[in-house]
């Protein structure tokens, strides 16, 4: 199993990336999943993204350290440099970053559970993040702080991935390709693309084609960004999950 980390602080364009070991939205809060991909490495910037800026979707991989060294990888990753008292991070541990995030999700995801809080201090162009307890607030159990996105990426992923495995040419585990869609208000998988293709022309239209075909019994939350983007790795990629033992049906 794996986690997933969504979010929903940015605007409702802003893409959603759900990948087959953690499927995480582009701005947001962390909560967990049954795992069916793989996390990108930690820096890697997806096609659009520009490091270093407020929009950019950055890859991290951190995981949970002594809140100084994992701020140095945050850091190192985002080039955004952070200014605190030493005093103030004795003692504290990080929760763990995996996924894709603008770097200010990132950065509240990795403060969560310590007590702190990031003010931006802008200087010019330039932008250093001040970290600095926050102010005493009651604790919200993370299930209702997700509001009504709570358990529909875990279930989108699911079905998705049910459908490439169900398919003998699409059927996950030796290529790797990023795949973008949207879903309607009857949950129906819409404008589905390859934004990596998997060097397998005819594998590449039968995807599209799957994808067409998944329909959740559900319609998204209403405050779910999309368009969504989902990274497929080969099976030896860091242990991705395997299909199932069931045999996909014959392509057509």
């Amino acid at each position: 199993m794996s986690e997933v980390h969504p979010g929903f602080a940015g605007s409702a364009g802003r893409s959603v990336a759900l990948c087959a070991l953690a499927l995480s939205w582009l701005a947001g809060t962390a909560w967990a999943s049954d795992g069916l991909a793989s996390p990108l490495r930690e820096g890697e910037v997806p096609a659009g993204a520009v490091p270093g800026t407020d929009d950019a979707a950055l890859a991290f991989d951190i995981p949970s350290l002594p809140l100084a060294d994992a701020l140095k990888r945050y850091a190192a990753v985002t080039r955004q440099p952070a200014l605190f008292r030493s005093e103030i991070l004795a003692e504290l541990t990080s929760s763990a970053v995996r996924g894709l995030y603008a770097p200010d999700v990132a950065l509240e995801l990795l403060l969560e559970g310590t007590g702190l809080v990031a003010e931006k201090v802008r200087t010019g162009s330039a932008i250093t993040l001040a970290l600095k307890p926050a102010q005493a607030r009651a604790e919200v159990p993370r299930a209702a702080s997700l509001g009504s996105l709570a358990g529909y990426p875990s279930l989108l992923q699911a079905r998705v991935w049910d459908a490439l495995c169900g398919n003998a040419r699409t059927r996950p585990g030796t290529y790797r390709s990023l795949l973008r869609f949207e879903v309607d208000e009857a949950g129906q998988l819409r404008r589905p693309r390859l934004l990596g293709l998997t060097g397998d022309a005819a594998r590449d239209a039968e995807m599209l084609e799957v994808l067409r075909s998944v329909r959740l019994a559900h319609a998204p939350p209403p405050d779910m960004p999309q368009p969504l983007t989902l990274l497929i790795l080969p099976t030896d990629a860091r242990g991705g999950t395997r299909c199932r033992d069931a045999v996909g049906r014959a392509p057509s």
